[in-house]
């Protein structure tokens, strides 16, 4: 009896207190109970889903509409910043896994999406300004050759790139942002980018120089094998795309050898702001370094997500402890306001080490949202008219 009178006094409640009655399947936009009718927010004008909705449809970056940009047809949708993914990871000299990058960031950036990404510290919502802004989808990228594989990548980077931008009074040249994939494929980005831009500086966020020399790094072996994610800096400068101004940020892995690596490096023109100058100079003063290192030229923005701490972004291929957090990151990009950006990438995203929390897939779409910005926020010219 005792046990009885413990248990909920449902039964002595009117039937209408107790529940409402619920019409299974409800029927959209408007399902009933026994007092009326209760509204969605869709009313008779507008079709159910037919609005935003994050977790519906394609998932594209930060829920942004998809354009078949490479398409053999001339006639695509005109879009003025495009995401392109790049699953790519067989120049890796640590945990395979990026090749799962784009599809991981764009997961993590499902929350992001143009109808409510109102910025709390500027008010501006860099969505809704001049730039159509679009997702091509990923490269189609053999993962048998990484020869073959970088000269697909560059295709796709120069037929993106080469369409008509939409807002043409902006600029006329589509930039592009390039969802990675291990850190080889800046490398056919920066192949793209010449022949519009020339020559640009490169602001390469990153715990690792990626300026070896291939003699150093896979070239003793082959010079197939000396194209990797630690060189590509290295024949960048080589081959004249990158200029004397640029700059790496968040330096802090140890280089090979004594000397040399770091003499190379700056042959091939950086200069090195490291991870604990940060606790010197600040936020603001890492910005005030970046921004005098670079001055008025085209700024290419790299960023491996290895440039923060693996307490902040455990699902990368080569993690060094000692790295930036990603609020100070994402606070110094923003500060890199005013730069003349004309492409860029998050890159080095392997989800499969990431932890059930999914930080490094999120921090990743902030930093790529953050990037997007940047563009935004300057429209460049190309050196010639197209």
């Amino acid at each position: 009896m005792l046990a009885l009178l413990t248990l909920p006094v449902f039964w002595l409640l009117p039937t209408s207190l107790v529940a409402r009655e619920i019409v299974f399947p409800p029927v959209a936009p408007l399902q009933a109970n026994e007092h009326g009718q209760y509204r969605s927010s869709v009313n008779d004008e507008k079709q159910a889903f037919s609005d935003f909705e994050r977790f519906a449809g394609l998932t594209t970056f930060s829920n942004l509409p998809w354009v078949h940009c490479l398409s053999p047809e001339a006639d695509v949708e005109k879009y003025d910043i495009a995401f392109l993914g790049a699953p790519f990871d067989t120049a890796t000299t640590g945990r395979p896994g990026t090749r799962f990058g784009p599809t991981g960031i764009r997961l993590g950036s499902r929350r992001i999406g143009a109808p409510m990404a109102w910025s709390p510290y500027t008010h501006n919502n860099t969505f809704l300004e001049w730039a159509r802004i679009v997702d091509c989808g990923d490269a189609p990228l053999t993962f048998l050759d990484n020869t073959v594989a970088l000269k697909q990548l560059e295709t796709a980077h120069k037929t993106i790139s080469g369409r008509p931008a939409n807002a043409t009074e902006s600029s006329t040249v589509p930039r592009i942002i390039t969802l990675g994939g291990d850190h080889t494929t800046t490398l056919a980005a920066l192949r793209s980018t010449v022949s519009h831009w020339g020559p640009v500086s490169v602001i390469h966020f990153d715990s690792h120089i990626d300026t070896w020399d291939p003699k150093v790094i896979g070239g003793g072996f082959s010079h197939y094998a000396g194209v990797n994610h630690g060189t590509f800096l290295h024949i960048a400068h080589e081959e004249g795309l990158i200029l004397n101004s640029s700059a790496h940020a968040g330096i802090r892995a140890p280089a090979i050898n004594k000397k040399y690596d770091w003499r190379n490096d700056k042959r091939c023109g950086f200069e090195i702001t490291t991870a604990r100058d940060i606790d010197k100079l600040g936020v603001t003063g890492i910005i005030e370094r970046l921004k005098a290192r670079v001055g008025d030229t085209s700024v290419y923005i790299s960023v491996d997500i290895d440039v923060l701490d693996p307490a902040f972004a455990p699902a990368t291929g080569t993690s060094e402890v000692g790295g930036w957090t990603t609020r100070e990151l994402l606070s110094i990009l923003d500060g890199l306001e005013g730069l003349k950006v004309i492409g860029a990438d998050v890159v080095e995203v392997a989800p499969i080490y990431d932890n059930p929390g999914e930080t490094t897939v999120l921090a990743a779409a902030e930093v790529a949202h953050s990037l997007m910005g940047l563009m935004v926020e300057t429209p460049v010219k190309p050196l010639t008219k197209e």
